[in-house]
């Protein structure tokens, strides 16, 4: 094997890293336009002038989600004494039954009846022994006048039969129980079956609703029919006096744990936004207040509204 000689060696690596006139000044001027564009893009913010800020908007906006914390807070179901004959519709609302124990609840006071003791409102459609159990001690029951049992004596002779069988059908009637509205279906908790019997709904459309519940974590309003693909508005409308919504069972997101994936599986968070809210936890830390999408423009007020009922 023969041996290498310097100087070829020599003119072989000279040959091969040497660079022509024209290269040399390209390389200068490359690394000019580099050094400028630096200079550049630290010397602009200098001279940019800062947007003024709109104190009144943003403040606008702070109170829009305070009023939304607000409402939120209102609208949180918990337990509290109450009189079954004399709670309005509202503040059966604000009472943690589910929603179709509480319309049959007003349907059956529509309907003439009273609650004369505790254990009547077992008997309300829907009220099962775990629901009564847990509820039983918050119920508080004014004393009704009790009616009279005695009817007034009967005159013996002609025709006293017919006023006996008169007075027999009249407190049959007293005593006969009003009949309970039992068509109420309560979304979260309905079959595909049970959706099947409202008007304009078919196998096809209760399918999806259920499809549709299950993707948004449960519905917290009757009126979020309206977004299942396919239902048309009129039939929604329809059946909102058929419908209601129990929102204990509401499915929430982790704002703090979930994946960008994750968030923008639900309906009412698109990707971007998603990542938007996982970017601004990276950097800031744990998110103690969900108002923050908004102040911090991660998301839109609209969006905010319509997002924050499925926030942990």
């Amino acid at each position: 094997m023969g041996t290498i000689d310097p100087m070829k060696l020599r003119q072989i690596i000279q040959e091969y890293f040497s660079f022509t006139r024209g290269e040399r000044i390209g390389l200068i001027v490359l690394i000019v336009l580099i050094l400028l564009l630096l200079v550049v893009n630290k010397v602009f913010f200098y001279f940019e002038e800062p947007t003024p800020a709109d104190v009144k908007a943003f403040n606008d906006l702070l109170r829009q989600v305070e009023e939304l914390e607000k409402e939120k807070e209102a609208n949180q179901l918990r337990l509290f004494t109450f009189d079954p004959n004399r709670i309005d519709s509202v503040g059966l609302a604000r009472l943690d039954l589910p929603g179709y124990v509480k319309r049959n609840i007003l349907s059956y006071r529509n309907a003439g009846g009273k609650f004369r003791s505790r254990k009547d409102l077992r008997r309300i459609y829907g009220m099962n022994d775990s629901i009564f159990n847990r509820v039983e001690a918050y119920i508080e029951i004014e004393v009704l006048e009790q009616r009279s049992r005695n009817t007034a004596p009967l005159k013996m002779g002609i025709g006293s039969s017919f006023k006996s069988d008169k007075t027999s059908a009249r407190t049959t009637e007293i005593k006969k129980e009003p009949t309970i509205n039992k068509f109420v279906i309560e979304l979260n908790n309905a079959t595909v079956e049970e959706l099947e019997q409202l008007r304009g709904i078919g196998p096809v459309l209760s399918k999806r609703i259920v499809s549709y519940r299950n993707l948004i974590g449960g519905y917290v309003s009757v009126d979020q029919l309206f977004e299942v693909y396919g239902l048309k508005p009129e039939v929604v409308q329809e059946n909102k006096t058929k419908l209601k919504v129990d929102t204990a069972g509401i499915r929430k997101l982790d704002l703090n744990f979930m994946t960008a994936k994750e968030l923008a599986a639900h309906p009412y968070i698109n990707f971007k936004d998603a990542q938007r809210i996982v970017d601004f936890r990276s950097k800031n830390g744990y998110i103690s207040n969900n108002n923050i999408l908004v102040t911090d423009s991660i998301i839109g007020i609209e969006q905010f509204q319509k997002l924050v009922f499925y926030l942990k």
